[in-house]
């Protein structure tokens, strides 16, 4: 198949449709999201042009067979791309992955979710290497949930918008000073967050010591579908080794089993052992996993 990729900064209204639905029918055939949560944030009137860019692949027709997305912050550049299941296996998938890797002037990062078997020989025949595994994991919620208390002078509570965004920024990057996406985390993002529908203050629950100063934090999330998801889990370093990681798991798990989620999810890297071991222990298994590839020319 001939196919034209234009380049582009900034979507239009007709175009982030296009995108959207391109990547919708592709979720539905995979069975996984095509892109990451960050990918799809970017894909609103006002943010399309923050931070990165965007590529379409247009088939003879003119119809939008293939779309990557590309975070040009820092010198971490990473991509992910999905192409139409009705036009696979033409060689779109080829002439995106040739255009990304040509524009990156130094090292890219490349995404594969899922493992999907097409985007691992697609990275396979580039030379991409494998060098981080995200796992997604999951737990029934109709299954015990093993309590766990809070730490002694340790209450939990809700967040309140407009009030508890500093200090969960401030914990947030102490927590995950090490993580590629999670550490970027500022105010400004966090409130666009609290703008999706899906967000839930009563769901965001802050664990507070006697003096009031957050000392970790559950911020779950229900997806559209049911699905509960453990979206992010903080504890500042200072608390860590006291179970609050812990007693915090157990609070959120609760409270999606509430809300009539049937099923939990999470994202987990693949090497941090400490985690694993923790959410293997509340029942969680694995579902599927993320690759990301690496091209460095340095």
């Amino acid at each position: 198949m001939t196919v034209a990729l234009a380049w582009l900064t900034h979507l239009s209204d007709s175009q982030i449709a296009e995108a959207l639905a391109l990547l919708a029918a592709a979720d539905t055939a995979d069975g996984f999201h095509a892109v990451s949560e960050a990918a799809m944030l970017r894909l609103r009137p006002h943010r399309s042009s923050r931070a990165g860019v965007h590529l379409l692949a247009r088939n003879s027709a003119g119809t939008l067979v293939g779309y990557a997305a590309v975070d040009e912050r820092s010198d971490r550049r990473t991509a992910e791309f999905a192409v139409h299941p009705e036009h696979r296996c033409r060689g779109v998938g080829g002439a995106m992955l040739a255009a990304l890797l040509d524009r990156a002037r130094g090292p890219l990062w490349l995404w594969a979710h899922g493992e999907h078997p097409g985007a691992l020989r697609l990275a396979q025949r580039a030379g991409l290497v494998s060098r981080r595994a995200l796992y997604q994991l999951r737990r029934g919620l109709a299954d015990p949930i093993p309590p766990h208390a809070v730490p002694d002078g340790v209450a939990l509570r809700s967040f309140v918008p407009g009030q508890d965004e500093a200090a969960v920024v401030r914990v947030n990057k102490r927590a995950f000073a090490w993580h590629p996406e999670q550490s970027r985390l500022d105010t400004n993002e966090l409130t666009l967050l609290e703008t999706q529908p899906w967000f839930d203050p009563k769901g965001f629950l802050l664990a507070i010591d006697q003096a009031g100063r957050l000392l970790g934090f559950h911020w779950t999330k229900m997806h559209p579908d049911g699905l509960g998801e453990v979206y992010v889990l903080a504890v500042d370093p200072d608390a860590q080794g006291t179970g609050l990681g812990r007693a915090l798991t157990v609070a959120g798990l609760v409270y999606l089993r509430e809300r009539g989620a049937p099923e939990a999810m999470l994202y987990v890297d693949s090497d941090n052992a400490a985690a694993l071991a923790t959410y293997h222990k509340l029942g969680f298994t694995h579902h599927h996993t993320d690759v990301e590839f690496l091209l460095d020319r340095g």
